[in-house]
């Protein structure tokens, strides 16, 4: 039987409800969303559901517009939000509390149901801190027990102290991941539980946060399907694959034509005469209409992580820093540069690191990356072995992701294709540069559907086949313009057209047929032979 009196302890539970809105929010949170209600508005709404709930507090920026804030709730502005500032303001409010939840002020899609189930368990349990697992980004808070905050706060404090980077300085943006960063850092010291989903939806990488353009599309078209609580979220996701397909998050662009290596295990040398010495101006993509296309660009997407290295060599062309700079001054966009490490010099590096120092600090792109991303591919530890698949240039090479780690710690991956017969070797890369503090990627071996001999591992594909991540979020620009239907049509077998020449929706618009096949698990042309569609980038 239970007992009344902690029935009416668990009636006079005080329980606040701590939004975060301090990174700050995207006006996106603010646009009308569904039933003329803004993403935060929502929020709040959902906010007020949950379990005993005493008071809602926004932690917002002091230049927030009041008339743009919900009324009814604690409002805690500060000129600057950071990690440090957050935890504090959190152990504040957690005082003398029973718990607190946490969660982005964005999230118009907190559910009530689930949270309330999550409070079980954390009472149950006695938890220190309880979250969900397996369910899209923005459908549940975080719960904490009243002293966790301050136990946070001083781990984070002693991290800063004691020189560690750990979730990074304190005026470091805050991700929203923050608290269990922090927590992880002294995992085994917490009870810890989690709630769960039925259906593990984390393949689906979805964040249900009007945080961007795309995101703010992708609730639209889930709220009008009939997404109003967790529960729902499988069977919708299930049936209307072609919800997700909203905008372009990653553009694969082509600045230069020429490249200095030969590399074997690459189509290039095939079929784009890389070997031709540059002829002028038709061999690179001029800087005023590269800066035109980023214009167009933001003004599509809304956000984008840039990749100026689909084909060619990008230290080669002769405007190279001008086209860096192009996208660095521009805060919604990431660059990532894919080099082989030849033609960069150190001044070059020393530059672009000042550079990077003096932008605000922000979270950029879709996926919050640093505003310059590096990839050198090595595809090999030792000298002969990088000579056999890339030919001259292994010291030089090297060399650049040395000077790479130094000015872009955090920021500087070294890659090596993993191919048959090659492990023993891809086991010497991983443990030197893993030591030298780089990230590493091993990438799978592409043969561009047929185009090139399949040497692969391993087979590594899922046992399900899902509609291709590229046609969902990848759009490809060739030196010319061109746009075909993805990094693997070399042979151009499908143009959806011309940068330079058409209007970027009209182009992303086209591929939209052959999505609508992959959701229905038909797949024609190259994508029939093609085993790249379950591989993610930035």
């Amino acid at each position: 039987m239970d007992n009344p009196q902690n029935a009416d302890t668990v009636r006079d539970m005080k329980a606040p409800v701590v939004l975060f809105g301090g990174q700050p929010l995207s006006p996106y949170a603010f646009k009308p969303l569904f039933q003329d209600r803004s993403a935060l508005a929502l929020a709040v709404e959902r906010a007020r559901s949950f379990p005993h709930v005493t008071d809602v507090y926004l932690f917002i920026q002091d230049d927030i517009d009041e008339g743009l804030l919900p009324p009814g709730c604690v409002i805690i502005r500060k000129n600057k939000w950071s990690l440090e500032v957050l935890l504090e303001n959190l152990a504040e409010v957690s005082r003398d509390q029973d718990l607190v939840y946490y969660a982005w002020a964005d999230c118009p899609l907190l559910d009530p149901e689930l949270t309330s189930a999550m409070v079980e368990r954390h009472l149950r349990w006695a938890s220190e801190y309880t979250f969900a697992d397996g369910w899209p980004y923005g459908l549940a808070p975080e719960i904490l027990a009243p002293a966790t905050a301050a136990i946070l706060s001083s781990i984070y404090t002693k991290s800063l102290n004691s020189g560690g980077s750990a979730t990074g300085a304190s005026q470091n943006a805050v991700s929203r991941d923050a608290l269990f960063q922090v927590l992880q850092k002294d995992i085994n010291s917490f009870d810890i539980e989690t709630e769960i989903a039925p259906v593990d939806l984390r393949p689906y990488r979805l964040t249900l946060a009007a945080d961007s353009r795309r995101n703010h599309l992708l609730l639209q078209r889930l709220m009008d399907a009939g997404l109003d609580r967790a529960e729902k979220a499988p069977g919708i996701l299930q049936k209307h694959p072609e919800l997700l397909r909203t905008l372009p998050a990653f553009y694969h662009i082509q600045v230069s034509r020429p490249c200095p290596q030969h590399c074997a295990l690459c189509p290039y040398p095939l079929f784009g005469n890389p070997d031709l010495p540059a002829s002028g101006p038709a061999d690179f993509m001029p800087k005023e209409q590269f800066a035109d296309l980023l214009d167009r660009i933001v003004a599509f997407s809304g956000d984008g992580v840039i990749d100026i290295s689909l084909w060619g060599e990008a230290s080669l062309h002769p405007d190279i820093m001008d086209l860096i700079v192009a996208v660095l001054k521009r805060p919604e966009l990431a660059l990532i540069i894919e080099t082989s490490g030849i033609g960069w010099t150190a001044s070059q590096i020393q530059m672009l690191s000042e550079t990077v120092k003096s932008l605000p600090v922000q979270l950029r792109g879709p996926h919050t990356l640093p505003p310059l991303s590096w990839i050198v591919s090595l595809d090999a530890r030792t000298g002969d072995r990088y000579r056999e698949i890339r030919g001259a240039g292994f010291d030089e090479a090297n060399h650049f992701a040395e000077i790479l780690l130094e000015h872009f710690p955090g920021a500087t991956y070294v890659q090596a294709l993993r191919i048959k017969g090659a492990e023993d070797d891809m086991e010497q890369f991983y443990r030197y540069w893993k030591g030298r503090g780089a990230e590493v990627i091993i990438q799978k071996y592409d043969y561009f559907a047929g185009f090139l001999p399949q040497k692969r591992a391993g087979d590594i594909s899922p046992l399900i086949r899902q509609p291709c991540w590229h046609l969902q979020r990848d759009m490809v620009v060739l030196l010319d313009g061109t746009v075909p239907l993805c990094k693997e049509d070399i042979s151009r077998t499908q143009v959806l057209g011309n940068v330079f020449s058409e209007d970027i929706a009209a182009i992303w618009q086209r591929a939209q047929g052959r999505y609508m096949e992959h959701s229905q698990r038909e797949y024609s042309g190259i994508c029939k032979d093609c085993d790249e569609y379950y591989t993610f980038n930035f």
